[in-house]
């Protein structure tokens, strides 16, 4: 129709999630209603309000016609943001928008429901209440009406199936009635591993959700599980017809976030978004002693991939490496409490340096081990408190030892980039443990002792970023990739600037595919070939984060294709409106915040 929904807010970086920074400013910012009747002169009409410590993660809309119900439903996903937002319902909300400029709650998809104890708690914030009966977050949603006039809600929660919870990552809800949401089946079935052997965020859950327009089949994106294709005919037990996987290596990161189904009439496509935040390129090189000599697979942090101050990355470095040498210090923790999202963290005194950190790259644990008996339990204050700390200290790297069994991989650490200096990543845990042992063979009156000089490096190689794979489904039970496609921007990795040039997400019409591509801005893409080929590119100029937080980049995250013109939102600047004629896409005069 002629009204745009738009949501505002992005998680911080936390779980299987792969943002920017932890902790990020939740800002207070409420659901825009656009009246696009006149396209060159978009006006917000009305806002939906979102609770403090909630943003609006994803949005959809769609004109439905029931018994129950005929308009414009709009279906906002919330998610917590920080803790404020531990004690406030989420979900899914539904409203009527048929009048924009009067938006009407409707319903509530109570999520996870259906594990609460008679005994919790109502919702609220402690101490009278608690999270157990709020509705819980919901990552994404899409809505669709079927032929047989059935409206269903398809939603995403990361790594329920994984959970406590008796529903899987995929929730599908049915909305025909959207006063009173019904769910009616989830997939996978509880149990489904969530970590991975791939890349620097090692991680299988749900993301997202395309369907078809007819809404009985849907292609679901499972991180580094890969996409599954599902048959949703029976929308009370969804079968899988099929699933398409990344190679199982660790240098290929995977993350399929997001899928877009297309029937182009004499084949049917999804196109699937490798959300590739942070491309496994960097490893820690040992140069010495002999026995030693080699090099491992390590994961950057986030907060030193995208330092806010453009300084730190270790592709910045002569050869892309900080050479020296290492010592071994312990968990390494400062006292206090972390911020953010690891505010539960509470370090009562520091933890004693079993090694002078000055002028060394330093390796510290992720949880206390052996080394330390005296230490309480647990992982004790946040990656970033641990570098803030050895810093002041006078160390010039950090590596984070892994120190988990049951997912032993390196991932990208995240946390609070205020006043970092010095590069840190990840490593596994058996190259962790193997290197402990070298460096601290034994504790000697608080110190190590006997431990052998290790030289070395942590080194950035050049790589590329996630890609849009074109994955044909023609054949239901025997997807194949026919094609990939980069943004030239995504084709050097690590960036140059503190631009994010991964893709998003894609929409299609006919044999055109309409790609949100974060800095790389929005794509259009013509599908009529073999493989996809570039049909024109709109980029948004670079604005400043409201918040204060991100880089002044281009940042467009969110796409819709109506009837001449498509829409594009851009986190940093706001909305655009575009013109969509054959051979290229130029902007109208205006755009709004």
């Amino acid at each position: 129709g002629a009204t745009a929904i738009v949501g505002a807010g992005m998680m911080p970086a936390a779980g299987v999630h792969a943002h920017f920074y932890n902790p990020y400013a939740c800002p207070a910012v409420a659901v825009k209603v656009v009246d696009l009747s006149r396209p060159g002169a978009p006006r917000v009409v009305a806002t939906i309000p979102v609770p403090r410590g909630v943003i609006a993660q994803d949005v959809s809309a769609l004109h439905v016609r029931t018994p129950a119900f005929t308009g414009d439903l709009a279906a906002i996903a919330l998610a917590m943001c920080s803790g404020a937002g531990s004690g406030v319902e989420r979900g899914v909300v539904y409203y009527d928008v048929t009048d924009p400029a009067a938006p009407v709650l409707l319903g509530r998809y109570q999520a996870d429901s259906d594990n609460v104890k008679p005994a919790d708690l109502p919702c609220g914030p402690a101490p009278a209440g608690s999270d157990d009966r709020c509705a819980a977050s919901q990552h994404s949603v899409t809505l669709v009406q079927r032929a047989d006039g059935r409206v269903l809600s398809l939603s995403a929660e990361p790594g329920a199936s994984a959970s406590k919870f008796p529903s899987g990552d995929l929730r599908i809800v049915d909305v025909t009635d959207p006063r009173h949401p019904r769910q009616v089946s989830a997939y996978p079935p509880p149990g489904e591993p969530i970590f991975s052997s791939n890349g620097c965020r090692p991680f299988r859950a749900a993301h997202n959700v395309g369907t078809g327009a007819a809404g009985t089949v849907a292609a679901l994106p499972f991180y580094d599980g890969g996409v599954f294709l599902l048959d949703l005919a029976r929308s009370e037990a969804p079968a899988k017809l099929a699933e398409f996987k990344p190679a199982a290596d660790r240098r290929v990161e995977g993350n399929f976030a997001y899928a877009a189904y297309a029937d182009l009439g004499s084949r049917r496509i999804v196109l699937a978004s490798e959300q590739d935040w942070i491309a496994p390129t960097t490893t820690l090189r040992i140069d010495g002693p002999a026995a030693m000599a080699g090099t491992r697979p390590a994961c950057e942090a986030i907060f030193t991939l995208f330092d806010p101050a453009n300084r730190i990355q270790l592709y910045r470095r002569a050869r892309g490496e900080l050479a020296g040498r290492f010592v071994y210090v312990g968990r390494g923790c400062s006292a206090g409490a972390s911020v953010g999202m690891h505010a539960d963290m509470v370090t009562p005194s520091p933890d004693p340096y079993l090694a002078d950190p000055a002028g060394r790259i330093v390796m510290v644990d992720r949880s206390g081990q052996p080394t330390q008996p005296d230490l309480a339990k647990g992982s004790g204050c946040s990656v970033s408190d641990r570098v803030k700390r050895a810093q002041a200290a006078g160390a010039t790297g950090v590596v984070v030892a892994q120190t988990s069994t049951t997912a032993p991989e390196a991932f990208s650490p995240d946390g609070d980039p205020a006043g970092l200096r010095i590069p840190v990543v990840m490593i596994d845990r058996a190259a962790a443990d193997s290197l402990r042992t070298a460096l601290c063979p034994r504790v000697t009156g608080g110190r190590c002792a006997g431990g052998a000089v290790v030289r070395g490096a942590l080194v950035d190689a050049p790589g590329q970023w996630g890609s849009l794979h074109v994955i044909d489904v023609t054949v239901p039970g025997a997807p194949v990739d026919v094609g990939e496609y980069r943004a030239p921007q995504a084709l050097v990795y690590p960036p140059r600037d503190l631009g994010v040039y991964s893709v998003h997400h894609a929409m299609v019409r006919g044999t055109r595919a309409y790609v949100a591509w974060n800095s790389g801005g929005l794509r259009l893409l013509d599908l009529a070939g073999d493989r996809p080929r570039s049909a024109g590119a709109f980029m948004p100029p670079d604005r400043p984060d409201p918040n204060g937080v991100f880089p002044a980049k281009t940042l467009v995250v969110g796409v819709a294709v109506m009837p001449g013109y498509v829409v594009i939102t851009d986190i940093n600047s706001g909305l655009y409106v575009l013109e969509d004629p054959a051979q290229r896409v130029t902007v109208r005069p205006s755009r709004t915040r």
